[in-house]
């Protein structure tokens, strides 16, 4: 059989909206103490087209051995948890992954306002108040947008690689 010439690929459309199973969606990691706040945090960004939850952890030290395997376009951490708080692990999750934002999240305190005003001297990218129980609906409503606009807005940074990888590790 004579060899044929390889047959160029198909073009592929350009206009069609890139969605989680096409590897274009933004990758968030939840790192969180709370159950019910990682359940809430990603039903929020899991309803909105183009984000996906890549990742969702308990502590500290689970985001930094999680991130280290499975890279992420960008990082929710809350402040206060137990094994390793957010302010511990901002720095070597940073050094893990330098280009990957990072927003902070704590509850409505002064003292929380502080922390997050030390993160953000440390690396992180921005901050987030967490709603409490007591909020109103509007007030979570406002908190839904605040979370999905801060993803998008910091996942797509001009001069940011649009996915961060730790060292050593390549393109899936």
């Amino acid at each position: 059989m004579a060899d044929l010439p390889a047959r160029p690929p198909s073009p592929t459309p350009t206009s069609r909206a890139a969605s989680p199973s096409d590897g274009e969606a933004i990758r968030v990691m939840l790192v969180d103490d709370s159950a019910v706040v990682r359940g809430l945090l990603s039903r929020v960004l899991e309803a909105e087209p183009g984000i996906r939850v890549a990742a969702s952890v308990a502590d500290g030290k689970m985001a930094i051995d999680t991130l280290r395997r499975r890279p992420v376009d960008i990082i929710v951490l809350d402040i206060e948890m137990p094994v390793m708080d957010g302010l511990t692990a901002l720095p070597k999750l940073l050094e893990v992954a330098p280009d990957t934002p990072v927003i902070m999240a704590s509850t409505l305190t002064q003292r929380n306002a502080d922390i997050s005003l030390r993160a953000l001297r440390a690396g992180a990218s921005d901050y987030l108040a967490k709603p409490t129980s007591g909020l109103a609906q509007q007030s979570t409503e406002g908190f839904r947008r605040d979370l999905v606009a801060k993803v998008k807005a910091l996942a797509k940074k001009p001069g940011r690689a649009p996915t961060a990888r730790p060292p050593g590790t390549s393109a899936p």
